[in-house]
């Protein structure tokens, strides 16, 4: 049996689509992927979510330009910015999060 953690995950990715219509309101779907432009469901186009299984990854993973850390806080689930001088100068990759 799959942990519940695991468990979860798969569920939410079942059902990426609506999870992003309920947390990102502001973004839009854009073939397979829902674009917005942060975690914190700021307008734009620098965040996207894959909406289907594709060649590139399961549904539910999600990419955002021009961050240079984001860190998940255990205790709460609340996504909070972690910035260092040397990699706010020179970010110009993308860091994937699964």
């Amino acid at each position: 049996m799959r942990e519940p953690g695991h468990e979860l995950a798969r569920r939410l990715a079942d059902q990426a689509e609506a999870v992003c219509r309920h947390y990102l309101p502001n973004g839009r779907r854009q073939a397979n992927y829902w674009t917005v432009g942060d975690v914190r469901n700021t307008p734009g186009r620098s965040m996207f979510v894959r909406l289907r299984d594709s060649s590139k990854g399961p549904p539910g993973k999600w990419t955002e330009y021009g961050v240079p850390s984001v860190m998940l806080r255990p205790c709460d689930g609340a996504l909070s910015y972690r910035r260092s001088k040397a990699s706010t100068q020179h970010n110009v990759s993308a860091r994937e999060v699964s």
